[in-house]
């Protein structure tokens, strides 16, 4: 593995003359030091809702959140559906098919769309679009119409791209990895968060005398398509597109001659390589949100409502795992450069297959649960390494890529859908899935060659979680000196 410095000496950064780049005003102060050629944040502070980067972090997470809740909506309520409308668990999985296969091609569409007309109006879109079909959850009657609901409700998965479009149009590529993972991860939340929330609005439904287990599932899907709507609205009447405010198409371009192109994201060989990376690990939680309350409510008779609450615990160490990804990731990039960044992302994909085989062999529930738990963190720090990389890419081509890679996710999930179909024991098919992960993610030594494309080589980070903490990387060979709080981060050498 060549050192940072080796890899900065080998590969210097032209000058922002050469790149084309001028220095830009910012519209009004802002309460982060940013880059002065881009206006991107180069520090971040959790605690702060300040325009226009942490706000539009605050909105991108919270709206994934969102449509996650309202996308997996259906899940944990799936032993009601079933019973209720007499089906098969095949039926139950050719509905989850349903949901994430809409996906696909909606990520794949709002990808290119967001280079254009930047991430707010996609976003709200999206979230306004999914909340009519939520709405309409209850007057399902049998399997077709379950199979086009989820569909229809699924295209909110693509509000994905959007957050990380966002996040990588307010954040420099060093944080990038960091800034990606959080968002992500918080948003991914939801899909801990629906298993406990829409079991609780059952519960509540169906403890009133006059309201059975039929009344209680229709009657619970008002709330997350509401939700839906209030997000949109935030994002609309809250949020800046970009540092500058409103978005224009070349505000992240490193080539400002050049603009998007769904050709050039399609004909690069190194989304594709994402893309299958990506569908070994977003694509492994989709398809376990899918379907682990129904593992563990048949295999271990547990009621729907405590399945649900277990299950919740897989989607729920998002809060931290799918971060630590992108930390583990932005840490390995400031020591060995992006050699690093491939590095920590292969490890963390092997390690998700080592831990999901572990997991199917577990016989009792305890063992289930706590396996089922250690298997989260990688799978979602596995998804933060992956977004850690993604920036650098193909610049001129951020949101495209994102919808790409971020629609491999979806294509893993259908995939995975389709093999639990045809083996129909669930705990031998996340045995399958175990080793088939593993294997993709060696694959990753000979396939991912992606070049360090930031122009600011040996540029200062700092990350602070409030105006008490700051966890700047003081004595890592980086240096550290700021003009002031709001000001533009010089480079040195240019």
């Amino acid at each position: 593995m060549s050192t940072r410095a080796e890899e900065q000496k080998s590969d210097k950064a032209p000058s922002m003359a050469e790149l084309g780049l001028k220095k830009l005003t910012p519209p009004f102060e802002f309460s982060l030091d940013y880059d002065p050629y881009s206006l991107k944040a180069t520090e971040y502070k959790i605690c702060s809702c300040a325009r226009p980067h942490m706000r539009a972090f605050h909105l991108a997470w919270t709206s994934f959140l969102m449509a996650f809740i309202a996308w997996f909506s259906f899940a944990p309520l799936g032993p009601a559906i079933k019973k209720s409308l007499g089906l098969k668990k095949s039926d139950i999985l050719w509905a989850n098919i349903s949901s994430v296969l809409s996906t696909v091609f909606a990520r794949f569409a709002v990808g290119p769309i967001m280079d254009h007309v930047g991430p707010r109006l996609g976003q709200a879109f999206l979230l306004i679009f999914a909340a009519i079909p939520t709405y309409f959850a209850g007057l399902i009657q049998n399997v077709a119409g379950l199979c086009i609901i989820r569909g229809l409700v699924g295209v909110v998965g693509a509000t994905f791209v959007g957050c990380q479009f966002w996040c990588t149009l307010m954040f420099e590529k060093e944080i990038a990895g960091t800034m990606n993972a959080i968002a992500g991860g918080w948003g991914n939340l939801g899909g801990g968060l629906t298993q406990a929330i829409m079991v609780g609005i059952y519960a509540m439904n169906t403890s009133h005398p006059d309201c059975d287990e039929e009344c209680g599932w229709r009657n619970a899907f008002y709330i997350p398509a509401t939700c839906l709507l209030f997000a949109a609205m935030a994002v609309l009447m809250l949020g800046d597109d970009c540092p500058m405010g409103n978005y224009v198409p070349q505000v992240h371009h490193e080539e400002t001659e050049k603009k998007a192109s769904v050709a050039d994201v399609a004909s690069n060989f190194q989304v594709w390589v994402l893309v299958v990376q990506y569908a070994c690990c977003f694509g492994m939680e989709l398809h376990v949100n899918n379907t682990i309350a129904l593992y563990y409510f048949d295999r271990f008779g547990l009621t729907l409502t405590t399945a649900g609450l277990i299950a919740s615990l897989f989607g729920l160490m998002n809060l931290f795992a799918r971060a630590w990804g992108g930390m583990i990731s932005d840490w390995a990039y400031f020591r060995w450069g992006m050699t690093g960044r491939k590095y920590a992302h292969i490890l963390l994909t092997c390690g998700e297959g080592i831990m999901l085989v572990i997991f199917s062999r577990m016989p009792n529930l305890g063992a289930a649960i706590f396996m089922m738990i250690i298997f989260s963190l990688f799978v979602q720090s596995a998804e933060g390494s992956t977004f850690g990389i993604v920036p650098y890419v193909d610049p001129k081509n951020t949101g495209g890529v994102c919808g790409f890679v971020g629609a491999g996710g979806n294509i893993g999930a259908v995939a995975w859908g389709f093999l639990f179909l045809g083996i129909g024991n669930f705990a031998d098919g996340y045995m399958i899935l175990g080793f088939i992960v593993f294997a993709v993610g060696l694959l990753g030594i000979p396939t991912i060659w992606v070049k360090d494309t930031s122009h600011r080589k040996g540029s200062v980070t700092s990350m602070s979680f409030d105006k008490g903490m700051d966890t700047s990387l003081e004595g890592k060979g980086m240096d550290t000196s700021l003009e002031g709080k709001g000001s533009a981060v010089e480079l040195k050498g240019v």
